[in-house]
């Protein structure tokens, strides 16, 4: 007895530890499912960098709703928010654990996307109140003996594409990598961006053992947003496979939700992809009239600049700016580097011609002294000419007082009548 209870003890501990795993593709295997995250959480570093609660007051991509193509979704934070969902991952070889999210990736992505607020934790997702879509394309784990690890079957991304097209997405984010293209990922993708739909994609991790030449997929067509990631230090993250990366987000040991509830920590470009959704919801609310390619336009345009500056290898056109992406003020056009200033080596013609006009200056100044001193002295003439005649050219000036001292002893004045004679009493 006592030795069943040492089991079961065991058996718990185990699966308890299950639910502090990093939500992380490589480190989930066959009914190994994340567990619960931590009940409450600060304010993470993403949301501090991108403040979209700044926008709040404007929209919350209420009117939006949002596709995510990845694991599943389920998580007490995203409740109410999940319009409609399906299961299309290949049947597992094993017992299956018949949960809607195993891995934990798209709750994660989901719920960087619309987590609501609570009294509990300072996460919150980018656009809270839209509507989300979930596509499952992968069940308890990756498919076994795929080069790289952790990749979908391209037909299976088509799938979920597909559906959700059927389900009025109005974003489409591609949360799980394939590295193979295919007519049906090709097509589904054409599908999405000829309906008006933004379709954002993770650019994927490249890791040491990967096969050279292999590119993400749909990452890597042209008209999907291709997403890496950065971490708290602002630096990117990851290398990836893509052939481009249009714009970062915060990807790396970031806060998301877990399956079994509250938060943990999270990393990968699918968590930057979600970032990017959640942005293009308010975008796309704020502004209903643009179009996807304009709502691009705006994102690449508004974007904060990269450290290698714009269209760099790792960086993109740089870090999502969702507040800036909505109340810009844009002119038509595509953000393009300025050339270095080049001034040439002037010609013999452009030489002369300076010459004239620096030889024409100094003409032009001293006949300006010469009619400024003229004036002068026309000025005098007519004010101080008739002054000097009446003074027949005088000094107009007194003449200094003469000093002239007092006797120290002076005489007492003279009686009044002292000229009278004098008489007798």
């Amino acid at each position: 007895m006592y030795a069943k209870r040492c089991l079961r003890t065991l058996l718990a501990a185990a699966v308890g530890s299950l639910g502090i795993l990093l939500i992380d593709p490589s480190a989930a295997q066959a009914q190994q499912c994340v567990g619960a995250g931590q009940p409450n959480s600060p304010v993470p570093w993403a949301q501090q960098v991108l403040t979209p609660e700044r926008l709040w007051p404007l929209t919350s991509g209420s009117k939006q709703r949002v596709a995510v193509v990845g694991t599943g979704v389920s998580s007490p934070l995203l409740d109410g928010a999940i319009a409609a969902s399906v299961d299309l991952s290949p049947p597992s070889r094993t017992g299956a654990s018949g949960k809607p999210d195993c891995l934990g990736l798209g709750t994660a992505v989901a719920g960087v996307i619309g987590a609501k607020e609570t009294s509990e934790h300072g996460f919150h997702g980018v656009a809270p109140k839209t509507k989300l879509l979930s596509a499952k394309v992968v069940g308890d784990s990756f498919p076994q003996g795929t080069q790289p690890n952790d990749s979908v079957a391209p037909d299976t991304l088509a799938a979920g594409i597909n559906w959700s097209l059927d389900q009025s997405a109005t974003i489409v984010t591609v949360a799980a990598v394939s590295y193979q293209d295919s007519p049906a990922l090709r097509q589904a993708t054409k599908r999405a961006l000829d309906a008006d739909v933004v379709v954002i994609a993770a650019a994927g991790r490249a890791e040491q053992n990967d096969p050279p030449g292999i590119a993400p997929y749909p990452a890597s067509y042209e008209g999907v947003l291709s997403v890496g990631m950065i971490g708290e230090d602002g630096m990117v993250a990851a290398d990836t496979h893509a052939p481009r990366v249009d714009l970062v987000a915060p990807g790396a040991e970031v806060t998301a939700a877990y399956p079994g509830g509250g938060v943990g920590p999270a990393s990968g470009t699918e968590l930057a992809a979600g970032y990017v959704a959640g942005t293009v919801a308010l975008l796309r609310d704020y502004r209903p009239q643009l179009s996807n390619e304009e709502v691009v336009q705006r994102l690449l345009a508004t974007a904060s600049p990269a450290p290698e500056g714009v269209g760099s290898r790792n960086y993109g056109h740089g870090l999502i700016n969702p507040y800036q992406a909505a109340v810009a003020n844009l002119v038509d056009g595509h953000p393009t580097t300025l050339a270095p200033a080049d001034p040439g080596v002037p010609t013999a013609e452009e030489l002369a011609r300076e010459a004239a006009w620096q030889q024409s200056d100094s003409l032009a100044y001293g006949l300006v002294a010469v009619g400024v001193s003229a004036a002068v002295v026309m000025t005098a003439v007519v004010v101080f000419g008739p002054r000097g005649r009446r003074r027949r050219w005088r000094s107009g000036v007194a003449e200094a007082p003469v000093d002239r001292p007092e006797d120290e002893l002076p005489e007492p004045p003279a009686d009044l009548f002292d000229d009278r004679p004098k008489t007798g009493v």
